[in-house]
């Protein structure tokens, strides 16, 4: 939600799990996530015990069976802990006279960023991997400031970050570009609408 603010703009992303819709997709992927886990471990079990019994790993070799069977064993209980981070994680972007607030709230835990609005660059939509770790997203928003980039808005879709950029953008006077440095198209559509 884009809140416009006497002094600045105030940029709210809820957690997905308020959401009927969100909170079936959330089942579906974690349920379609757990499926295939268990799919991908009875065959690398069974790779394994054919190895065992005849000796000979003609199938796969020891060594990819070994990566297989850690990004199975490990990936998928870190992949279930990003889904419940992002169903219920929530954050706040604060833009006011001096400085800009950044507000992200998962697993219990705040954490406040401060930006001052004289270090602020651009906005900048990246394909950099920026935190947090638990996000899916290939495109990133974050804000430049200081020669650094600060991730902002890791819960929203790529359409959402796009206008949140752009509100961003037009409330600070600073450009909205990609990874090139070229500025991003801001239409009037993505920026004539403050509420969600």
């Amino acid at each position: 939600m884009i809140t416009p603010l006497p002094a600045g703009l105030r940029v709210e992303i809820k957690p997905l799990v308020r959401s009927r819709r969100q909170r079936r997709r959330l089942v579906f992927l974690a349920s379609g996530l757990v499926l295939a886990t268990l799919l991908a471990a009875a065959r690398l079990a069974s790779i394994w015990d054919a190895g065992l019994r005849r000796g000979n790993y003609s199938e796969l070799s020891v060594p990819v069976l070994i990566a297989l069977s850690a990004a199975v064993g490990i990936s998928t209980p870190l992949v279930l802990l990003g889904l419940a981070a992002l169903a219920f994680a929530e954050e706040t972007v604060e833009v006011g006279p001096g400085e800009i607030v950044i507000r992200t709230a998962a697993f219990e835990a705040l954490k406040v960023r401060r930006i001052e609005r004289e270090a602020l660059e651009c906005w900048r939509e990246t394909l950099l991997p920026l935190p947090p770790w638990w996000t899916w997203a290939v495109a990133r928003l974050a804000v430049r400031a200081s020669g650094r980039l600060h991730p902002i808005a890791a819960m929203a879709g790529p359409r959402e970050k796009r206008r949140i950029g752009a509100a961003l953008a037009r409330a600070t006077g600073k450009p909205f570009v990609n990874d090139f440095g070229r500025e991003l198209p801001e239409a009037p559509r993505l920026l004539n609408s403050f509420s969600d």
